[in-house]
């Protein structure tokens, strides 16, 4: 079994090298007790320690909140990182080279090289800022507000209109061909070299691994645009990161939420007034793929806007891209005329938060929004209904489709199954929940996690599955396809918990939670839960068999059809005397 880019010997080695314990110590204070460590858990508020890991098995699991995995788990939840930046970082820190295929290589080490690049750049900006060319600088910042000490957190700089740049970058060999490809420096008709961002104070934006991907710099003097961005790239795209997320992490996680500004300043700003758990928008309107990105972290989403109309017509911008997202959004409302950062400044922390406290759900402000007045003409709430049906169609999440169409039903006053086949008539199937739930999650018997957990946690147990080929008896595709790669490793000599990220997440919980010696599974023969639950999937089977051989019997009795009806009663008693098999 693979991780799609790298072996699973090389996941066991970089595991092998790098236990868990060394890693969740960063984050987590552990003290020893028995076989296990605990403390407090880093992905909810607790007093009492619930948070356990297991070193003999690699695994953490949480008591009061269920989360669990392995080493790679524990930090794609923590620094929100996908898969592919948890290994890389955990293989570089232990050693282990990460074989790839050589197109994918050359783009790695592209990356590389940019990353690279930007952080020479970062580091002469904020030795610019410091120098005697960062006085005008220095002094548009004191006026905002933004101490020395802020500007540091979140590596502020500037970037002169003289060769400062140029020099710095040549020092450290980076050629101009490389400079401009970057956005770093440009070409006049005339061919003179000049840096893209003079004159402009900059603000680096980081990936989550920490890395600068790109620039946005801020004029400080007359210049058009206000704002001027890297260009787009592999590593920068403006609608896919958010400033600042990097330094909220953990903030965000403390908090159990995250609030979303327009601008760099409201972030630092916000969080030199202790107001931690900020990220801004990269002069873009906020985006499905930044709310997904912001999922990682966290449920609770809230969005500052204006309190002017023209804040009001972006709220309702929002709720939409947050639907089609699957967010359940919150809008912040400022008091008109007022941004983050100048109503911290004059009202202070407390008034900020007091805001934060008052938000309103999206959901509940566009529906309010589109209400018709009491008295309203029929043709008026005709027109309400449809403008809500048409965004309720491109919702595809379906608890979040159902939990909307019952709350606009309630807000704008009507029929609800008036609003419901409103929208599932003209939705489509693509956007509605279908009749009959087809994702893995939903579909899957409580036999099927159970069994993929037990052959997960056990050789012999895997081994009875595999002769009875028992994920072919599977409802959930996903699931089978599972259990089938977990037998299948086991078979190599391979350890399945290897790729314990590749689970769903109820099972990574529950393999977890058995490592560490509690759980439903703790202490239990794995090899007779194992039979059970094929027991009971060749049960199902039976009584599917059972059913749709009376229907088709029925079919043949209705039709007169003698022969059929002969052949599905001699097929529908060799059933009934075949014998149970476990």
């Amino acid at each position: 079994m693979t991780a799609g880019f790298v072996a699973n010997a090389v996941l066991e080695e970089i595991q092998r090298r790098v236990p868990i314990v060394e890693v969740v110590s960063h984050y987590v204070t552990l003290k020893r007790q028995g076989r296990n460590y605990v403390g407090l858990c880093p992905f909810h508020t607790e007093k009492t320690p619930s948070f356990s890991v297991s070193p003999e098995k690699g695994l953490f699991y949480c008591f009061g909140c269920g989360a669990g995995g392995n080493v790679f788990t524990f930090l794609m939840r923590i620094e929100g990182w996908d898969f592919r930046s948890a290994v890389e970082r955990l293989a570089e820190r232990a050693g282990v080279p990460l074989q790839s295929a050589s197109r994918q290589g050359a783009r790695t080490s592209e990356r590389e090289r940019a990353y690279a690049i930007y952080q020479i750049a970062a580091e002469a900006f904020r030795r610019c800022l410091a120098g005697t060319s960062g006085q005008l600088a220095r002094a548009y910042l004191k006026h905002r507000g933004i101490t020395l000490t802020a500007a540091e957190t979140f590596g502020i700089g500037f970037c002169p209109s003289g060769a400062e740049l140029q020099q710095a970058l040549a020092r450290e060999g980076v050629s101009v061909a490389e400079a401009r490809r970057w956005g770093l420096l440009g070409e006049a008709r005339d061919g003179r070299l000049y840096p893209r961002f003079a004159g402009r104070v900059m603000f680096p934006i980081r990936n989550l691994t920490g890395n600068v991907a790109g620039f946005a710099g801020r004029t400080i003097a007359d210049q058009t645009p206000k704002y001027l961005n890297s260009p787009e790239t592999d590593i920068f795209r403006k609608g896919e990161m958010l400033f600042g997320l990097f330094e909220a992490r953990q903030a965000i996680r403390e908090s159990g939420r995250v609030v979303v500004v327009e601008g760099y300043l409201d972030v630092v700003s916000l969080a030199q007034a202790g107001i931690r758990e900020v990220v801004a928008t990269m002069g873009t309107a906020l985006t499905g793929a930044q709310l997904q990105l912001l999922r990682r972290f966290t449920d609770e989403v809230l969005v500052c806007f204006d309190g002017d109309d023209a804040g009001r017509r972006a709220a309702e911008r929002a709720f939409i891209v947050a639907a089609q997202a699957g967010v359940w959004a919150k809008a912040v409302f400022l008091p008109q005329g007022e941004d983050p950062d100048s109503f911290v400044r004059s009202s202070g922390a407390e008034a900020v938060l007091a805001a934060f406290d008052r938000a309103v759900p999206l959901a509940d402000f566009f529906f309010e929004r589109k209400a018709p007045a009491p008295g309203a003409s029929l043709a008026r709430r005709a027109r309400a209904v449809s403008e809500v049906a048409d965004v309720l169609q491109t919702v595809e999440d379906p608890v979040l489709w159902e939990l909307l169409v019952r709350r606009a039903a309630e807000l704008l006053g009507v029929d609800e199954h008036l609003l419901r086949g409103r929208a599932t008539r003209q939705a489509g199937q693509s956007a509605l929940p279908p009749p009959v739930p087809v994702r893995a999650e939903q579909n899957a018997r409580p036999e099927e996690v159970t069994l993929v957990q037990a052959i997960a946690l056990s050789r012999e147990a895997a081994e009875e599955v595999a002769a009875k080929n028992a994920w072919s008896l599977f409802a959930s595709p996903d699931l089978a396809s599972v259990a089938k790669q977990l037998a299948e490793a086991w078979s190599r000599a391979e350890d399945p918990l290897g790729v314990l990220h590749a689970l769903p997440l109820e099972i990574q919980s529950a393999v977890a939670e058995y490592a560490v010696g509690r759980g439903p599974l703790a202490g239990a023969n794995l090899v007779q839960v194992a039979r059970d639950c094929v027991a009971k999937l060749l049960q199902r089977q039976r009584r599917r068999q059972f059913e749709v051989l009376t229907a088709e019997l029925r079919a043949a009795e209705r039709a007169g059809d003698a022969q059929q009806i002969a052949v599905l009663a001699e097929r529908l008693r060799q059933l009934r005397e075949q014998p149970e098999q476990a």
